[in-house]
């Protein structure tokens, strides 16, 4: 039996099996963000591709390529302008490849050298910007390591990536009306799509990663009878309103918001000057500059 896979079709099988290894990342297998990478990239590769079939079906193949940049040269143009004037000659890019059983096809970067000049009429401003061609690149090279020799990354740096692509491969694919992701997406992943396109969630989603890699990190190593005498509390952030304050070090406060990085809560709790029992700080009562935190407990001992 033979199978046989358009490109759409394949891209949307590399994406959907992309998703899938990252929710078991995202779920403690750190080693499936290595296929994360792989399947993204090749899903981003044909998408990519199926972008330049909008302009010639067989612009997808070097030897075709190779006209518009000769043309690009020769006037010093760029290239899509080259490709642009080319098809205005009605030049035959199919004649070009007759008699090739299996002629090679572009790689991404030569997708991106044409699709950077795309810009929108009304604006003009560019349809790709840069930060989605420097994202692309650097998974590009973080997939050949993993193909050619060894990686080293962290999964903070991948997971960042990974969501500011799928954003960016959403935004392309609709400005071109390539595929629509959120359509083809499995029903299975659509959960971990919805985060990763949103990028108000999927910052979040990174807010409480950091926080259990915390405190696991924290806990790591200690015996579970000692774990009850390590100080651990999640509060609620006055800044965003996320309960991601977390324990830290480094701040002035003792605790710092994992998703704005803000150091104050009204419920991280300090000792009452009074009894020395711990209490929020918000509920805290000032009586004179010896007694800067007084509980309630203490200021009116008769309710309780």
């Amino acid at each position: 039996m033979k199978i046989k896979l358009d490109i759409k079709s394949n891209a949307v099988d590399s994406f959907n099996e992309a998703l899938v290894k990252f929710e078991s990342a995202q779920n403690g297998d750190v080693k499936a963000y290595k296929f994360t990478i792989l399947h993204l990239s090749h899903a981003i590769e044909l998408v990519l591709k199926m972008y330049l079939q909008t302009l010639d079906e067989n612009l997808v193949f070097s030897k075709c390529y190779q006209k518009v940049k000769q043309r690009a040269s020769a006037k010093k143009i760029d290239l899509l302008a080259a490709f642009h004037e080319l098809e205005a000659e009605e030049f035959d890019f199919e004649s070009v490849i007759d008699g090739h059983d299996n002629p090679f096809t572009v790689i991404v970067s030569d997708v991106l050298a044409i699709a950077k000049n795309e810009k929108c009429g009304v604006t003009g401003n560019t349809f790709v910007d840069q930060d989605f061609i420097d994202d692309i690149n650097w998974m590009k090279g973080i997939r050949n390591a993993i193909e050619h020799f060894q990686v080293e990354f962290t999964a903070k740096e991948v997971r960042l990536c990974i969501g500011r692509l799928v954003q960016g491969l959403g935004e392309f694919s609709d400005v071109f009306s390539l595929l629509s992701l959120e359509k083809e997406v499995g029903k299975e992943n659509y959960e971990i799509f919805k985060v990763l396109v949103d990028e108000y969630e999927q910052s979040l989603e990174e807010a409480h990663m950091d926080i259990r890699e915390a405190k696991e990190a924290l806990f790591r190593g200690t015996r579970p009878k000692h774990q009850m005498f390590i100080e651990w509390n999640e509060y609620l952030c006055d800044s965003c309103g996320n309960e991601t304050m977390i324990p830290n070090d480094d701040s002035s406060t003792g605790y710092k918001c994992t998703y704005c990085d803000n150091e104050e809560s009204g419920q991280i709790e300090v000792d009452c000057d009074v009894c020395s029992l711990p209490w929020a700080n918000e509920d805290m009562s000032y009586w004179d500059e010896n007694l800067v935190n007084v509980c309630p407990r203490c200021v009116n001992p008769e309710a309780w």
